[in-house]
């Protein structure tokens, strides 16, 4: 009968309890504390004082491209390790005033709660879209709902929810450090500009072999070596390989060519070079011309030489002209 009585008890307390935690209140801290994250890969973290009975805010980066999650960390006093359950913290929505160093009055929602038990260090990992690659483990309590961080700032507070403690606990402090947690992701940022300054005109993107699309925002992409091919019928085919770091920008500029075929010419200085009869000025040894059959004559004082080449659009050609000597010996 007592066992049923108590259940019965447990569950009115716990429907009220949830009642209450879902309607805005009113709640005074003691000081508000403010906690920069970086958003930075290095091991590095900001760290602050924080005291039993205080608001701790997390103001987030303002770049969060590659920010999942937050790890918050707390470094437990003895003295409140010692009063097991003692202190609380809780996640709040809804906060108003906007949070500030001069602010004590707030009023808000309750949401995730939990105290530091007898434990002298306490990891939260908090993660900011439903769908994330934040991992799990033994030593850090994982919250299963996306906080509220509007404003990009999250807030917490530490309170006393355990009567007849110690007095000495009210001015022990929780040395407290944050930062962020990174998508195991990079992004491929892609530059590819026309000939001449002119209109971009239709090309396609293959990633590692397979067809793409890359927005002006650009792509997210696996930390690692990747091959990206450009296909145009306007441009000259284009490859390149880029190595993608996580959490960073990889910007590739590509300069467009156009697709008209190039003949380079390799001669001596001496000799003299035509083109389908046009005769090449001294130091030309680049020509642009349309596809199809071309006649290249060279003269080297009363030698001439005399090629055929056919050519193609997206090609480059390299007509080489050597003279060389040979040297015997008679007795």
């Amino acid at each position: 009968m007592c066992a049923r009585v108590f259940k019965c008890l447990f569950y009115i307390f716990f429907a009220l309890f949830m009642q209450l935690s879902v309607r805005a209140e009113p709640f005074r801290v003691h000081k508000t504390h403010l906690l920069q994250i970086e958003n930075s890969l290095n091991l590095n973290e900001n760290s602050i004082e924080v005291g039993t009975n205080d608001a701790l805010v997390l103001v987030l980066p303002q770049n969060m491209d590659f920010v999942e999650g937050i790890e918050v960390t707390f470094k437990v006093p003895q003295l409140v390790a010692q009063e097991r359950d003692s202190i609380a913290w809780t996640f709040y929505s809804g906060i108003t005033p906007d949070p500030d160093l001069q602010v004590q009055d707030y009023r808000g929602m309750r949401g995730a709660l939990g105290t530091f038990g007898s434990s002298l260090s306490l990891t939260i990992k908090i993660p900011l879209m439903e769908k994330n690659t934040i991992k799990k483990d033994s030593y850090s309590y994982f919250l299963t709902q996306v906080p509220d961080f509007s404003g990009g700032k999250i807030f917490i507070r530490l309170w006393q929810v355990m009567k007849g403690i110690s007095e000495e606990i009210y001015d022990a402090h929780f040395e407290v450090s944050a930062r962020p947690i990174f998508i195991n992701k990079g992004r491929l940022i892609l530059n590819a500009k026309a000939p001449n300054g002119g209109e971009t005109k239709a090309f396609s993107v293959f990633l590692d072999e397979k067809a793409i699309e890359i927005g002006k925002d650009g792509l997210l992409l696996s930390p690692g070596i990747h091959t990206v091919n450009i296909i145009s019928d306007y441009y000259r085919n284009e490859v390149r390989t880029v190595t993608v770091e996580k959490a960073k920008d990889c910007f590739l500029d590509i300069q467009l060519r156009d697709i008209t075929p190039i003949i380079r010419i390799a001669s001596p200085s001496v000799s003299e070079v035509s083109i389908d009869g046009r005769k090449l000025e001294a130091g030309e040894d680049t020509v642009s011309v349309k596809s199809g059959d071309h006649t290249i004559v060279f003269k080297v004082g009363n030698y001439e030489l005399v090629r055929s080449i056919q050519v193609q659009n997206g090609r480059t050609y390299t007509v080489s002209v050597t003279i060389d000597a040979k040297i015997t010996e008679e007795e």
